[in-house]
């Protein structure tokens, strides 16, 4: 079955019935109609209004993805950085070892 809506509100609003001798009164119709064309018009503006926040809550999905892409892209400059600071802070501390151990054994002498 298709989504496919029939009537808009001109179409209510403009059909005209025929009158039988034993038909509907002609001024509960065209109130009934009114009341649909309303309703309809009601149903128009709130599909519109979804569809906007639909299509600005989408923009605003991918402005977050692509701020989570940065961050993790960040987060991983970060940790690569983090990970040569540990490499020499422990070759710094090697060589601060090494200076003291030769000043030790230099000093111990005088």
């Amino acid at each position: 079955m298709a989504n496919k809506i029939q009537l808009s509100p001109k179409k209510i609003l403009n059909k005209h019935f025929q009158i039988d001798f034993k038909g509907y009164s002609a001024t509960e119709v065209d109130y009934f109609l009114d009341t649909v064309v309303e309703d309809y018009e009601t149903f128009a503006q709130m599909l519109n209004e979804s569809y906007e926040q639909i299509e600005n809550l989408q923009k605003e999905n991918e402005a977050l993805k692509m701020k989570i892409a940065n961050m993790e892209r960040e987060h991983l400059i970060q940790q690569d950085n983090l990970r040569s600071m540990e490499e020499n802070l422990s070759s710094n501390v090697d060589l601060l070892k090494r200076i003291s151990n030769l000043e030790k054994e230099v000093y111990k002498n005088k």
